[in-house]
Order: structure tokens, then C-alpha cells, then sequence
């Protein structure tokens, strides 16, 4: 008996090939539309002299050889970790950046580089913190370094260059020139002005358009205990010579801290970082789990715990609140926003949220420990060389990077992604491009 076998394309069959005897049916069922599409096309059989044989001893003997599979080519995985890299130093549009402490915004015009370029901030006749670009559209003077006063016309707070006296209200229109006739002058605004609020301690800064309504903005970074009378925080900033990625990374990065701070409250003898579950909506990523510290030093020993319950919360577009709870209902939030400088530097604008030890007296010690811990970051991460490597390895305990890596780009898959100011200049705080 003589043995056909019909080689059929991949989506008909997913062997690719089916066996007949003496051109009618083959050795197992075969449904009709499969009959019929054989006898259409006879050109597709190939005719085989095996001797009757099954099916199966068909299939060992016969069995087509596998196709090697494609290997990703050494350029086509240098394009895809350039894209990697390019991506992750990119900014978010349309979320809110902390651009200032509150505290550091007084009287006096504040100058902030944010993004690319840099702002002035300062109080309106309200007493609201509002935000322009620093950079005098007559000259290029540096309004940062001026002073406020208020317009006697309309009554409103301006923001006085330095150079000739031009004067600029909140929403960036020029409102005198002491050198010229009044009114002689542009009545539309002339210098970028930016939507900020206040909150939690913190100047946010609405990093997007102007139209996109204020229902339809993501919410401002924030936990609770910022606004919580049985809680107290204590504020403060430090610079990194690093792109905004890496130290934000860092702040949610739980397995460094035994090796990084072991003076303080690591525990390199027993660094696992156990019972790791991770939960994601819209805006941020949690993660909960428990691991091993030790007391900074005798005073705390009072709150040793077996092991420490973390949860580790990562807010787009880079805000971090890490909650930890020791003995007694001691518990103490680090709330942590990393913010672009620029491509190569960031600054943390952060607190230190505490429920014992109330008295302001206690600040300083809360202020130091906390700077004590960034410093002791900022060594190793101003170091970090990712874009040496062509992959990098993650494993469990890094899954509070892997989610929020995950939430990120599907943001900037969407279009949210914003190329740094070295690859696309602007004049302003968003390029024109993205507005």
C-alpha cells in the first residue's frame, strides 16, 4: 500500500503535514473541510514508497527536522537596550513633580532647575506659590535673582528682573518697564507661567498642558500621614550627580540596604527579603514584605522586632513612600520624591514621617539620620553604570523595580514619554513638540 503525506500550511495544520493511504483518508480522522481542501489541490501531495506503516512509527521516523530558531543579532539587541536606556531617562508629561520644599518659598523669588531648565518661583498676593521661567525675555537676565513687588495698577505680586526692572505677574505678562511709557509694552504673557499647588509640604509642579483639565490630571504624590496631627515630619533635599532613573530606583530597592547601610540599620547576616507580594493600580505599584534590620544603635533597641513589615509604595511619575512598622507601634514613613535636574542629575526632596517622639526637640536627630542614610545612597548611586551593560539581571526581591518598571512604560508606550533636553532642546519647560 502506498503512502501519501499532503503538507499543508502552518495555519491548517499544526503538524504541518497529514498522512493518506493510497490518496484517500488519512491514517487518523481528518474533518471534511480538510478532505476537500486535498482535493483541490493534488499538486500539494508528495508521494512516499514506504510500505504500510502507522501513523505514529510515521511520525518517529518521518518527523521533519526543527528549523533553528532566529537568534536575536548582536545589533538588533544593542538597538532594543539603547531604546531601554533612552526610555528610562526620559521625563513624564502630565504628572506633578515636587519642584520646592514650601518652606524654602518666601518673600523672596526662588530659583529651581527642574526638567530641563529652570524656574522661579514665587508668592502671589495671596500668598500662593506660582511659577515662571526664570530667564528675562528682554535680555536673558536670571529673574531668581530678583525681587517681588506688587503692582500698583492691578494690585498684583510680580517677580522683578535684576537687570532693567521688568516686572512680571504670575500668569508671565510684563506689567511695567521703568525705562518706557506705560503700556507701550505686549499685553499678552511674554515668559512661560506653570500650574503648582501646594501639598503635603511640598511646591508641586504640573509637568504638561495647560488644557488638559484639572479632573483629568493624575493626583498629586501623597500619603496621609503628611497631613496627620498624630504624625510629624521634618524636611529636607540632597543633590545626586545621576540621572533621575537610578536614584529613584534606589529608594525603592530593599536588598541594598544590608550591605549599603550596615552601620546603621542593615543586616548583612540576615539580608533575605521574604514574602514579597506586589499589587499595581493606575498611578502606583505596592509592594509588601518583611525583612531583617537591627537597631542603628542602643537607644533603639527598645524596637527591636523577629523581622520588620515593609510596604513600598512607588507613585508616578518617581515619588516613593516606604512604611515600616517596629515594637511598641513604632512606625516611621520615608516619603521620597526624586526629581530631574536635568539628564544627569536629580535631586530627592523627601521627608521623614515619624508617630513617636512628637516634640520638635526631636527633629534634628530625624533630619540627620535621615540625611545620613541619602548620603551613604548617593556614594554608590552617583557610581551606577547601567549603560555598560547589555542586560541587566533582576531576581525576586527586585520585584518593587520590576512592577513600577512594568507601570512606567506602559505610560510612556501611550506617549508620556518625554525626551531629555539634550536630545530635544527646548525654551521652556515642555519642547513644543509635547505640549
Amino acid at each position: 500500500m502506498a503512502l501519501t503525506c499532503v503538507v499543508l500550511p502552518k495555519p491548517l495544520s499544526s503538524a504541518g503535514v497529514v498522512l493518506f493511504r493510497d490518496g484517500c483518508c488519512p491514517d487518523y480522522a481528518l474533518p471534511p473541510w480538510l478532505t476537500s481542501f486535498c482535493c483541490l489541490f493534488p499538486a500539494l501531495y508528495l508521494c512516499c514508497t514506504e510500505g504500510p506503516i502507522k501513523p505514529k512509527e510515521h511520525l518517529k521516523k518521518q518527523r521533519l527536522p526543527k528549523l533553528p530558531q532566529q537568534e536575536e543579532s548582536a545589533k538588533d539587541k544593542r538597538s532594543r537596550r539603547d531604546k531601554e536606556l533612552r526610555e528610562r531617562k526620559m521625563y513624564l508629561k502630565n504628572f506633578w513633580y515636587a519642584a520646592a520644599l514650601s518652606e524654602k518659598v518666601k518673600d523672596k523669588p526662588v530659583g529651581v532647575d527642574i526638567l530641563g531648565t529652570r524656574l522661579t518661583l514665587f508668592r502671589d498676593e495671596e500668598g500662593k506659590v506660582v511659577a515662571v521661567d526664570d530667564t528675562c525675555p528682554h535680555r536673558g537676565a536670571p529673574l531668581s535673582e530678583g525681587w517681588t513687588v506688587t503692582d500698583k495698577k492691578s494690585g498684583k505680586k510680580c517677580v522683578v528682573c535684576p537687570y532693567h526692572g521688568w516686572s512680571f505677574d504670575a500668569e508671565g505678562k510684563l506689567r511695567d518697564v521703568p525705562s518706557a511709557e506705560h503700556g507701550s509694552w505686549p499685553k499678552r504673557p511674554i515668559i512661560g507661567s506653570y500650574d503648582v499647588e501646594e501639598r503635603g509640604g511640598f511646591v508641586w509642579l504640573f509637568y504638561g498642558s495647560k488644557s488638559l483639565p484639572k479632573e483629568e490630571r493624575p493626583p498629586i504624590p501623597f500619603t496621609p500621614e503628611l497631613e496627620d496631627s498624630k504624625w510629624r515630619a521634618v524636611y529636607g533635599e540632597i543633590e545626586f550627580d545621576a540621572g533621575h532613573w537610578g536614584v529613584f530606583e534606589n529608594a525603592i530597592d530593599m536588598a541594598h540596604i544590608h550591605y549599603l547601610h550596615a552601620d546603621s540599620f542593615g543586616n548583612a547576616e540576615k539580608p533575605k527579603v521574604m514574602e514579597m507580594k506586589s499589587t499595581r493600580d493606575t498611578w502606583e505599584t505596592t509592594c509588601n514584605f518583611r525583612i531583617h534590620n537591627k537597631p542603628m544603635n542602643k537607644m533603639w533597641e527598645w524596637t527591636s522586632v523577629p523581622s520588620v513589615p515593609v510596604e513600598a509604595k512607588a507613585m508616578l511619575p518617581s515619588t516613593s513612600a516606604v512604611n515600616i512598622e517596629l515594637a511598641h507601634g513604632v512606625k516611621m514613613i520615608t516619603f521620597v520624591n526624586t526629581v530631574p535636574i536635568n539628564e544627569n542629575k536629580a535631586i530627592n526632596r523627601f521627608c521623614l514621617i515619624r508617630n513617636f517622639a512628637l516634640n520638635p526637640a526631636f527633629d534634628f536627630m530625624a533630619r540627620d539620620n535621615m540625611y545620613k542614610i541619602l548620603g551613604e545612597d548617593k556614594v554608590m548611586v552617583d557610581k551606577l553604570a547601567p549603560e555598560r551593560l547589555n542586560v541587566e539581571y533582576s531576581l525576586a526581591p527586585d520585584m518593587p523595580q520590576i512592577a513600577f518598571r512594568q507601570l512606567r512604560q506602559e505610560w510612556i508606550d501611550i506617549g508620556y514619554g518625554v525626551p531629555t533636553e539634550k536630545e530635544m532642546p527646548r525654551r521652556g519647560l515642555l519642547p513644543e513638540e509635547c505640549c
